[in-house]
């Protein structure tokens, strides 16, 4: 007797074959079309819920309303479930776009059931963006002269120049052929020619 109530507490313990676990997780979405898309999987038991972190565009969803339903899209969640189980190696895509113009600009996921699992919820993350501190170099435009007046560079008096030519001066064997000064709003800029 005492085995039978011990083995029958065992049987208590553990899930009914045949049941999928449901999972709740986070996903991060890829950053580039070059990385994986995070699998999801679906069942049609189960509904998934996709929770975003930024606002969607749900006239953007994608996906192939013969396999998939949309039971309900809100301006941050999208709520799915397939017609009938996915078939074994079956895979389906979801997309939808974000409504900022922060990048990634869209949201793409890979549908699958398996027989072990299904996710319920799936809370979406973008990538952090990177680093701000450390830029991306890119590459810088020539001043304009405007830009010098904008920045306050040149007042009204503009740029005044002033040259001298052989000073004569010699210092550890350099002497100066001629120096040109400029004037401006604030600062001096000297092009010094030595021989």
């Amino acid at each position: 007797m005492a085995l039978t109530l011990a083995w029958s507490a065992a049987a208590q313990t553990q899930p009914a074959t045949g049941t999928r676990v449901e999972r709740r997780r986070s996903v991060t979405i890829a950053s580039t079309s070059a990385e994986p898309m995070p699998v999801v999987h679906v069942a049609a038991d189960s509904p998934t819920l996709f929770l975003f972190s930024s606002p969607i565009q749900r006239k953007t969803l994608t996906f192939d309303e013969s396999r998939i339903r949309v039971l309900d899209a809100g301006e941050r969640s999208v709520i799915i479930q397939p017609l009938a189980n996915l078939g074994e190696g079956e895979r389906q895509e979801l997309g939808v776009f974000f409504a900022d113009s922060r990048a990634p600009a869209r949201a793409s996921f890979v549908l699958m059931t398996v027989p072990a699992e299904v996710d319920s919820r799936i809370d979406v993350q973008r990538p952090e963006p990177p680093n701000p501190a450390c830029p991306p170099t890119a590459q810088t435009l020539a001043p304009k002269p405007e830009d010098f007046v904008l920045l306050g560079y040149v007042g009204k008096a503009g740029v005044t120049t002033s040259i001298r030519k052989d000073r004569g001066d010699s210092a550890q064997g350099l002497e100066l052929q001629s120096v040109v000064s400029y004037r401006g709003a604030g600062w001096i800029l000297m092009d010094v020619c030595q021989s």
